[in-house]
Parts: structure tokens; C-alpha cells; sequence
């Protein structure tokens, strides 16, 4: 079994710690989502993982692939995408096995694929993100907020393909995100954050039975549907 294993990950200066030590470990065939409320630490883990972290700050902690694994972000922003190459050209930088199938599933149409990135909508941007990273041939994909933007249909279909290539081509998803409803509909485990902090490792089974953290039975709560119930074993 193929593991991204994480130890003790941590992003600090001498004045604060912005992500606290947390380790966990991605599997292969699995999709591990991660929630939290916003400040949380969600998009700066995506950062560590990577070894990025903010300016002034130092990044400690272990991140082990198994040899010739490799990890690619679907990042949040679209600024990460070279402003001078439409869409397409910049995907077929990174062409695998099975990307015209993936085109398919993402609804990557001509019209987003001739864009230049200034000219995408923010459900158009978060598609070509997605598509940038799950096209190249990696074994570990992390997603952050990738239906950010997307309207609840769109955003069903894109967690389901996430699903799917955790399933069907046995990567290691993780995916970071506000929608905990989404979440629990894919997941195979989750990753809840607090301010920096790792609050627990669940999985959505416990946290519909309410045998969860309170913070984590909190954001259930919070979901709209949810307002007003006191058992989280109804939902």
C-alpha cells in the first residue's frame, strides 16, 4: 500500500505558530478531505505539503513519499496559471494517459480550453486547475477548495470524479474544503482543523452518528440543512 506519510508538519515563526505539528498519512485508493472554518490552517497545509510557506516564516516537520511518487496541487488561485498560454496549452505541458477521458469529466470544453487565464469565470478557473493537476501522472493529488465558486451540480459532479480517481485509479486524494456536506457524501476519512491545530482524524460515519469532537459536530451543525437539530444520527 502506497502512503504519503506526514510528521510532526508545522509552519512557525519565533512570535507564532501558524499550522501546530500534525502528522497524518495519505493513501493510495483513499480520498482524505480536510475542514475547518476559515483561518483554520487548510490552505496552509496544501502549502507545507508542497514546502511552500508564507514569507518570514519556517517550515519543520517530515513529508515521505515512497520512491518515484510524486504529489501534484490543484491549487486554490488561478494566479498560478502562466498568464501568456491559453488554458490548453498549458494542460498539454502535462498530458497522461487517459487525459482526453478526464477532458470529458471536468467538461473541459473548447471555450475554456482556448482562454487565456484573465478570461475564465471563477467556476471555469477551478475546472482548469483541476484539470492541471489530475492530467499529469501522479500518485498523490491535494485539492484545495477545488468547487470553490461552482454551483451545487457542478460541484457534486467534480467531487465525484475526485472520488473516482481515488477509487478507480488507486491515487491518494486529499482534499481541502469548506463544504463538509460534499465531504461526507465522498470521503474516506477526514481531517478536521482548528485554528492550526489538528482537532481529530474521523471518518463521515462518525460524525453522522455524532461520535465526533464538538468542534467537528459544530461545523455539522452549521451546514444550513442541519440548523435546529440536536442529533447528528437523524441526518
Amino acid at each position: 500500500m502506497s502512503l504519503l506519510k506526514v510528521n510532526a508538519l508545522s509552519i512557525h515563526s519565533e512570535e507564532m505558530n501558524l499550522l501546530s505539528p500534525l502528522s497524518f498519512e495519505l493513501t493510495a485508493g483513499q480520498l482524505t478531505g480536510v475542514i475547518g472554518a476559515s483561518g483554520s490552517g487548510k490552505s496552509l497545509l496544501a502549502q507545507a505539503l508542497l514546502g511552500s510557506v508564507p514569507r518570514g516564516f519556517t517550515l519543520s516537520g517530515e513529508v515521505s513519499l515512497p520512491q518515484g511518487k510524486r504529489v501534484a496541487l490543484s491549487a486554490q488561485s488561478a494566479s498560478v496559471l502562466d498568464p501568456l498560454r491559453t488554458v490548453i496549452s498549458q494542460l498539454m505541458r502535462r498530458v497522461s494517459p487517459g487525459a482526453g477521458k478526464r477532458a470529458a469529466q471536468l467538461q473541459i470544453s473548447p471555450k475554456i480550453a482556448a482562454c487565456y487565464p484573465h478570461q475564465l469565470s471563477g467556476g471555469m478557473a477551478k475546472k482548469a486547475l483541476l484539470a492541471q493537476a489530475t492530467w499529469q501522472q501522479t500518485d498523490f493529488i491535494v485539492a484545495d477548495e477545488p468547487c470553490c465558486g461552482l454551483d451545487a451540480s457542478s460541484a457534486t459532479e467534480l467531487y465525484r470524479y475526485l472520488a473516482k480517481l481515488a477509487s478507480q485509479e488507486r491515487r491518494g486524494v486529499l482534499v481541502i474544503s469548506h463544504n463538509l456536506k460534499h465531504l461526507l457524501t465522498v470521503a474516506d476519512d477526514i481531517l478536521v482543523l482548528k485554528e492550526g491545530l489538528l482537532v481529530e482524524k474521523t471518518t463521515p460515519e462518525k460524525i453522522l452518528k455524532g461520535l465526533c469532537a464538538p468542534y467537528t459536530y459544530a461545523l455539522w451543525q452549521a451546514i444550513p440543512g442541519n440548523w435546529g437539530r440536536t442529533d447528528a444520527a437523524v441526518a
